[in-house]
């Protein structure tokens, strides 16, 4: 396979984010104006002390100093992908009721990324009345690529008890290839901005890149395959008859480089694809199937138990402007629910005339939690439930009315959160999941 994306991503900053900019850089330049004019009074002989409040006074008597910053962020990047997979499973019968499944996979994944884009922040200062506005810009035009391969073994075991299902076991490994974060280019390039800015106080300026700078932003940019190895026991069983179905599986997972999406470090605008170190997963899967009352009646209901943990995870985070290792093992990995559970019935009530060929009649639950939103494990959803029901009217297999109801309960939850500092400020936003619902819905057969 081959795929092409081109995407085009300009990025516009508001008050929110420019006015805490024009601020630092206002003090900064009040503060550098009055040192220089206090020093030349302490030259002639002035107290510091006193120096320093005449240059106050007569800065501010003069119109004092104010910064008005601008910035954007244009950008086009292109970023195709080829992926060649090679791959064979043979199934062995060993005994009767004894059979093996050998598979093999070769991946081959190519990633590129070109970008070119830039930032140009404008800053119109006015000191003690007069005013002039430059501009420093940084522009990033260049391209990459990684190339990564992957052999993919499977082994997997099938006991048959007959009519009753089966026994199984399986070990293979998992894969997902490496690529390129596109959404960070922003937070490279308004760092760079902020590290130039006094600059813009001679005149414009345009950030120099080496090639030394270009490979130090494509290694940032990168992210590194994911790679699992995943074992797995269960059970598909038909009981009494026929009339229940149980699936039961225990599983064990071992990550390494996973891949987690997270803000953007510096500064925090938009989302990139990091590599922790090692996580492991385990966790227990059952579903239960049946029919009763001549079939009429049909239900299901299902759980999933998952614990998903870093082993080996350090990265750094801002601790009064200064960056502190952090070291997440044993934290539990983000967006994993705990718990999952679904359950659900249906009765079927069938007409031998009229126009009607049934009404069916049902109910359904899920509820998931507690999802961790973060890898510090600071915010999470609880464990939360959504009712749901439906009727369905099917006239003579060419027309069908449905009347649904979803989250009857109107169970407040969140279906997302991330947490951003972009302001500044952590702050934390998230999707709320929907309130009560209904509908309805008509369906004809042809």
């Amino acid at each position: 396979s081959y795929q092409w994306l081109r995407t085009q991503a300009p990025v516009f900053f508001g008050p929110g984010i420019t006015q805490p900019i024009s601020s630092a850089l206002q003090r900064v330049m009040y503060n550098s104006i009055v040192s220089s004019i206090a020093q030349r009074m302490i030259d002639g002989g002035m107290p510091q002390a006193v120096a320093t409040a005449k240059a106050q006074e007569t800065v501010d008597s003069r119109g004092g100093v104010s910064v008005a910053a601008d910035m954007t962020v244009p950008g086009v990047f292109r970023t195709p992908q080829l992926n060649l997979g090679l791959f064979h499973e043979s199934s062995l019968h060993l005994t009767d009721r004894l059979t093996a499944t050998l598979g093999l996979r070769y991946d081959l994944n190519r990633v590129d990324v070109s970008y070119d884009t830039k930032a140009v922040m404008s800053l119109t200062a006015n000191v003690m009345g007069s005013e002039a506005t430059n501009r420093v810009a940084s522009a990033l035009r260049h391209s990459a690529h990684n190339a990564y391969n992957q052999l993919l073994p499977k082994v997997g075991l099938v006991y048959s008890v007959g009519n009753k299902g089966n026994v199984y076991a399986s070990v293979s490994k998992g894969y997902r290839s490496g690529g390129f974060n596109i959404q960070m280019f922003s937070d490279i390039l308004q760092t760079e901005l902020m590290a130039n800015a006094r600059r813009a106080q001679q005149g414009d300026y345009d950030v120099p890149h080496t090639a030394a700078d270009y490979r130090r932003v494509n290694a940032t940019i990168a992210y590194k395959p994911e790679t699992s190895w995943n074992y797995e026991l269960g059970t598909h069983l038909n009981l009494f008859g026929g009339s229940l179905h149980l699936d039961l599986a225990a599983y064990y997972m071992q990550v390494r480089n996973q891949q987690l999406s997270v803000m953007a470090g510096t500064y925090g605008f938009g989302r990139m694809m990091v590599n922790a170190g090692r996580s492991r997963s385990c966790g227990v899967e059952a579903t239960l199937r049946g029919s009763a009352l001549d079939n009429r009646l049909a239900w299901t209901a299902t759980y999933g138990l998952t614990h998903a943990t870093f082993r080996d995870y350090v990265d750094s985070v801002k601790v009064d402007g200064r960056l502190t290792p952090v070291d997440y093992r044993g934290k539990r990995v983000p967006y994993v629910p705990m718990h999952t559970i679904g359950c659900a019935a249906d009765y079927t009530v069938p007409f031998a005339h009229g126009p009607l060929d049934n009404i069916r009649f049902g109910l359904n639950l899920t509820a998931q939690g507690s999802t961790y939103w973060d890898e510090a494990n600071l915010y999470r959803q609880k464990m939360y439930a959504v009712l749901g029901a439906h009727a369905d009217l099917r006239f003579r297999r060419v027309l069908t009315v449905s009347l649904w109801g979803r989250n009857l309960t109107d169970t407040r939850y969140n279906t997302f959160a991330i947490g951003s500092a972009a302001t500044g400020t952590k702050q934390y936003f998230a999707q709320r999941g929907c309130p009560v619902q209904a509908g309805v819905d008509i369906k004809l057969h042809f």
